[in-house]
């Protein structure tokens, strides 16, 4: 047994055959055993079949995104072996289902690892009596080769399966202890590790944290059309409708769900949806009209690749220009741009405050990547307290009907108060037109000025709000990485294993941080932009905004995402 400073795990076969539970429940189980834990999950736009995997890096030190070279490969069939023969080193056990079939020659010849040969359907069908049962089987073997409690892992399977009655977590228990004591008979476990008890962490998606944040940040409606890779998000509020005072809609297209958010947030309650690319692109006349109208509601984007419905279970970071440009006239949006899971839940709680506080859409945009991994991080305090929300008092309504929605007295921040609807002497119009105080049509040129100016001056609050640049790892790196939203994980990884670089990471895209982001920017040897896309979005939007080019960049536009070892090489060579 050798002791390691990470451990990198991958079970591999068709969609339906239990690869992305069984990817979970090896993430859940590192994080009971006090362990980091980051799982990445890769599948095609497919009901059933196609390729699929689930991949769990877990350490003793903080981690915080998927690894190339494996320990352990778990393959149900000859593809799941051929597809990731390049990540199989010296180190590599290959647990290799031999119900399906036997192995090439050559490529059992050209492998590096040490290939086992088990017949995971045979155990499956004389345990569970259903081939079903495969992915706890290999559960069962990923338990016993990396040296973890048993008894945790078979209360785990229980946990899993109890909603489906005793004797389906019977079988499951049988099909775990063959896979078990199979892998044992054979070899010896690679590490061992023991349950701990004191475990502060949670095990999230980015979905689910998003979700989390926006109960915390006092959501109440939620309104969305499903979209990978957003969907996720909507199916977790919706579980929480018995917890909370929270109404999730799924509605009939991306058109309602904006509109209904929108309605929603009139009528005085903090509104919700969330959406991909091509859903997005049917929101963006909602979009403007919560811009003139000053309607807040906070808007969940999942990137994933494009044009049209490109790679739809992929991942990306293609969009940002759309997001910032979206939407017909000049009106004000906050962009937010978390990177680890818990900056979704914490960004998400922060949103609902600025979007109410100013009266603007606050997005959160994200990608598939960070939307639907699950990654470990300290459990965030069980109380929350919700931001003042932006409404007149019904004591200073005057009843002369004098309240003005829309008025320009307050030039410092352009946040007017507003009233609730049945309020007694708070009526006002809102519309899509151009307006006056009160909310009437107008096309005078001097009220549009004003009412204009009005609403630009709210960057004046927000800039000082929003989250600022981050700079990780050592000061006087040679190499200073600029990231935005989810590659930062790995931009993480990479300043844990080298000195050579480190990172400036933006938590908000717009309005772009221009005085933190230049202080930062001018103390680097070597500018280098890590983005998730083609053109370099970011990377001309800094420009754009600061003056300041890179000296180099990396860019990944493939629908997989960066690797913190090709980084590294990058940087050596």
């Amino acid at each position: 047994m050798t002791e390691a400073k990470n451990w990198n795990w991958k079970i591999a076969g068709q969609a339906g055959e239990g690869v992305m539970v069984a990817s979970k429940m090896v993430a859940k189980l590192a994080k009971r055993h006090g362990l980091s834990a980051f799982n990445y999950l890769e599948y095609p736009s497919l009901i059933k079949g196609g390729h699929q995997t689930g991949q769990v890096c877990f350490s003793k030190e903080p981690i915080f995104s998927q690894i190339r070279s494996l320990d352990i490969l778990i393959a149900f069939g000859q593809a799941s072996f051929t597809e990731h023969a390049e990540e199989i080193t010296e180190k590599t056990l290959v647990i290799y289902n031999s119900n399906a079939g036997e192995l090439n020659e050559d490529l059992v010849k050209q492998c590096k690892g040490k290939i086992i040969n088990l017949p995971l359907n045979e155990f499956a069908r004389k345990t569970a009596k259903t081939k079903l049962a495969t992915n706890m089987v290999a559960f069962g073997i990923t338990v016993a080769a990396f040296g973890f409690d048993q008894q945790a892992a078979l209360s785990m399977v229980e946990e899993e399966f109890s909603s489906k009655g005793e004797e389906i977590v019977k079988k499951n228990h049988l099909a775990f202890t063959a896979g078990f004591e199979a892998f044992l008979e054979q070899e010896s476990p690679i590490s061992s590790f023991s349950v701990d008890s004191k475990d502060n962490q949670v095990l999230m998606t980015g979905n689910e944290a998003v979700g989390l944040g926006a109960v915390a940040g006092g959501l109440q409606y939620y309104s969305a059309y499903p979209m990978t890779p957003a969907s996720a998000a909507m199916h977790f509020l919706a579980d929480q409708q018995k917890n909370y005072p929270l109404v999730v809609k799924h509605v009939e297209d991306e058109i309602a769900a904006i509109n209904q958010a929108l309605g929603a947030s009139y009528a005085g309650v903090r509104s919700m949806t969330g959406t991909a690319g091509g859903g997005f692109a049917l929101m963006v006349e909602g979009l403007s009209l919560s811009g003139v109208t000053e309607l807040p509601v906070v808007i969940l984007y999942g990137q994933r690749p494009g044009p049209a419905t490109g790679l739809p279970t992929w991942t990306s970071q293609a969009d940002l220009q759309f997001v910032l440009r979206a939407g017909h006239g000049e009106f004000q949006r906050i962009v937010l741009s978390p990177g680890t899971i818990e900056e979704h839940y914490l960004f998400t709680k922060q949103a609902f405050d600025l979007a109410e506080k100013y009266q603007v859409p606050v997005f959160i945009i994200s990608d598939k990547y960070a939307l639907e991994s699950h990654q470990t991080f300290t459990k965030p305090e069980e109380t929350a307290e919700v931001g003042k929300l932006s409404f007149v008092e019904e004591k200073d309504l005057k009843s002369d009907n004098s309240f003005r929605r829309y008025s320009l007295t307050n030039t410092k921040d352009g946040v007017s108060l507003r009233s609730v609807p049945g309020q007694e002497h708070g009526l006002y119009i809102s519309n899509s037109y151009e307006h006056d105080a009160f909310g009437y049509a107008t096309e005078d040129a001097t009220l549009t000025i004003k009412q204009t100016d009005k609403r630009a001056s709210k960057y004046n609050g927000i800039l000082e709000e929003i989250p600022k640049p981050i700079l990780l790892g050592k000061k006087d790196a040679d190499v200073t990485f600029i990231c935005w939203g989810s590659t930062v994980n790995v931009l993480k990884d990479v300043v844990s294993q080298t000195d050579k670089a480190n990172v400036i990471h933006l938590p908000c895209v717009w309005p772009f941080p221009v005085k933190e982001f230049t202080e930062l920017a001018k103390k680097a040897k070597s500018l280098v932009m890590v983005e998730g896309n083609a053109t370099g979005q970011a990377e001309q939007l800094i420009r754009q905004e600061t003056g300041i080019t890179m000296n180099d960049n990396l860019r990944r536009y493939d629908g997989r995402p960066f690797y913190a070892e090709d980084i590294i090489d990058w940087l050596e060579q």
